[in-house]
């Protein structure tokens, strides 16, 4: 009998708040709630079925057990078809700091006091977190399908929301709670929860038959959930790339590794277009660049067969100390992506409060997907992404600032919609020395799955959308992009990105006017598709917005402590001034300007942004309030 082993691979070697009644009605009324009441019935009929199966498998088998458990793993029954027996396998200070969420708490450096307050995360895994846990207080965490307790389980939920009464379990999004499921059944009660209105979850494990052609494989799990993710547009899944590429030994893995030179490892389900798929490193005390993050010597590297970026992004899965079962006070240190993951489900947690408190709503899924991508901090030996690192180190901060920048009119987000045959355009004008980063992302409709062929090269895209940046003599800035066929060499940008679901855009050096054009390939299945835009680097500026109002005006003294005083020059008519804190919120406005200053003695110590409006131009200039 053939034993495939369909690892669920736990990859491992404050208050209780939740999302009010209304966020959820808004998050819910553009969630196709019909569909995903479908799609659970349909994953609780193959999920009885399965039960079925193992039961009829066990009568018969009375030596052997349905769950095995060692010092280092937890092996489940998934599934008998045939025989053939398949598995669900399990193989924060640090964190916060290497992501850089502790910018975002308060006291950090941005001035916000972003903690989870009012947020919930959900978690799906070998079993329940320890609820009683003393870094779970108040009803922090609960256990909604009645999972038996687990210690995996209970490290990741530490992870994202754990108290910090012991200042070194600190989770990421320490004030927010968690509702925590088994994996039995994780779709069918995914479904249900996104039609509830659930913003993340995280999913340190995976289900992929143990045989050569899951490597890399879109399989029947990566496109089911494609299916939820499509019908919950605001529902992100954060999700461990795995574990394997230290497994020179196993039999299956040993050789393949040789054969693909550590690439083209992440198995299953993690190959999903709309899983945010994350990897794992060292920690990162203090970035000052790409050797500042160090690869951990287990973390999978893609790319997926048809040469998508996985992982998509890295965090700190090395020695991380966090939660365990074994009383209500132990902790102790775990590595594996399944660790790094959770960081990454609680930075979600972070973007999605910072946003709502802001704008009073929730990005989609894709935003801040997209956004995390944006604004990673490079990783690897070249410049732009690649198969190992993805788009590079989360970095919390400036997402954040992205978020902050959206409302002073420094960054866009936008979410918009492309129709068949259409062609988005936005001329923006830019000075400054940071490269121009424009990013398109989108939930991406199901493919087809494969179901056992080695390494095919089909596309999974469904819905290709392109973006490219014009500058006004023509010149033309398309996407990074990867060679699958060549794993090791550097990305280019020369031409479109037709493998994934997100593409950036860099401009070196920028200055002067650029129009962003978003296009599609073929034909729009469903005629339209939802993709988010967004755009950080120097002074953004719209079409009808001229550099020289920048240049024409200046502020001092900054530092500054009670007179906040401007200069204009060029004949520029001023009509207002507004003052604005790290947060978005509006603190001062005047429309008095008859003195050139403005009173600022009564702020709190702190970065603001002063907007100045002339006409239909405005410009804005950071500041420092001592």
């Amino acid at each position: 009998m053939k034993n495939y082993y369909v690892l669920i691979s736990v990859f491992c070697t404050s208050i209780l708040f939740s999302q009010s009644k209304e966020d959820l009605k808004e998050v819910v009324k553009n969630t196709n709630v019909s569909e995903l009441m479908e799609l659970n019935k349909i994953f609780q009929a193959e999920y009885i079925k399965r039960q079925e199966r193992i039961n009829d498998y066990l009568l018969k088998n009375p030596q052997a057990s349905r769950v095995i458990k060692d010092e280092f793993s937890k092996k489940e029954i998934y599934d008998v078809v045939n025989g053939d027996v398949s598995y669900y396998v399990t193989s924060n200070a640090g964190s916060s700091v290497t992501i850089r969420t502790n910018r975002l708490y308060s006291g950090g450096s941005l001035g916000l006091n972003v903690q989870g307050q009012g947020m919930k995360a959900f978690v799906w895994d070998g079993g329940g977190a320890r609820t009683t846990h003393v870094e779970f207080p108040n009803n922090k965490v609960n256990i909604i399908d009645g999972a038996a307790l687990d210690d995996h389980a209970t490290h990741v939920t530490g992870t994202i929301v754990a108290q910090g009464l012991t200042a070194n379990l600190k989770g990421i999004a320490f004030d927010a709670s968690v509702d925590s499921y088994d994996w039995n059944n994780d779709y069918g009660e995914m479904a249900i929860e996104a039609a509830s209105g659930m913003l993340v979850s995280n999913h340190s494990y995976w289900i992929g038959q143990n045989a050569r052609w899951n490597f890399g494989a879109y399989d029947s799990r990566a496109r089911a959930f494609d299916q939820i993710a499509f019908n919950a547009p605001f529902y992100l899944a954060v999700t461990a790339a795995g574990n394997d590429r230290d497994r020179a030994a196993d039999p299956l893995i040993g050789p393949y590794l040789n054969e693909k030179f550590g690439y083209n490892l992440v198995r299953g389900m993690q190959n999903g277009k709309n899983y945010l798929t994350v990897g794992a490193v060292s920690q990162v005390s203090n970035y000052t660049g790409p050797d500042s993050v160090v690869m951990s010597d287990f973390s999978s590297w893609g790319p997926s067969d048809d040469g998508r970026i996985k992982p998509e992004i890295v965090a700190k899965g090395v020695s991380v100390r966090s939660t365990l079962v074994t009383s209500d006070t132990a902790s102790g240190l775990k590595s594996g992506t399944s660790m790094a993951s959770p960081a990454v489900t609680g930075a979600v947690v972070l973007m999605q409060q910072h946003y709502h408190n802001i704008f009073n709503n929730y990005m989609r899924a894709a935003t801040v997907k997209g956004l995390l991508l944006h604004t990673a901090d490079e990783a690897g030996i070249y410049d732009g992404p690649d198969y190992e690192y993805g788009w590079g180190l989360l970095n919390a901060e400036k997402a954040a600032n992205v978020i902050t920048g959206k409302n002073v009119g420094s960054t866009i987000i936008d979410e918009l919609t492309l129709n068949n045959s259409q062609t988005y355009t936005r001329s923006i004008t830019v000075n400054g020395t940071e490269p121009l980063m424009v990013s398109i992302s989108w939930t991406d409709r199901p493919g087809t799955a494969n179901n056992g062929t080695n390494d095919p090269t089909d596309l999974n895209l469904v819905n290709d959308l392109d973006v490219r940046v014009i500058k006004t003599d023509n010149t033309t800035y398309f996407p990074w992009t990867l060679d699958p066929a060549n794993t090791f060499n550097a990305p280019v940008r020369t031409q479109d990105n037709f493998r994934d679901n997100y593409e950036k855009v860099q401009v070196d050096n920028p200055g002067g006017t650029y129009n962003i054009v978003v296009t599609h390939k073929g034909t729009l299945t469903g005629g339209s598709q939802n993709f988010s835009l967004i755009v950080s680097g120097p002074q953004v500026l719209s079409t009808n917005e001229v550099v020289k109002i920048d240049d024409a005006i200046s502020i001092y003294p900054n530092p500054v402590a009670n007179s906040l005083n401007f200069a204009v020059t060029n004949s520029i008519v001023l009509s207002d001034v507004s003052i604005y804190d790290v947060t978005g919120k509006q603190v001062i406005s005047s429309k008095d300007l008859s003195s050139n200053s403005i009173d600022v003695s009564r702020l709190q110590s702190g970065v603001y942004f002063a907007k100045f409006a002339s006409e239909d131009k405005t410009v804005t200039k950071k500041f420092i309030k001592q």
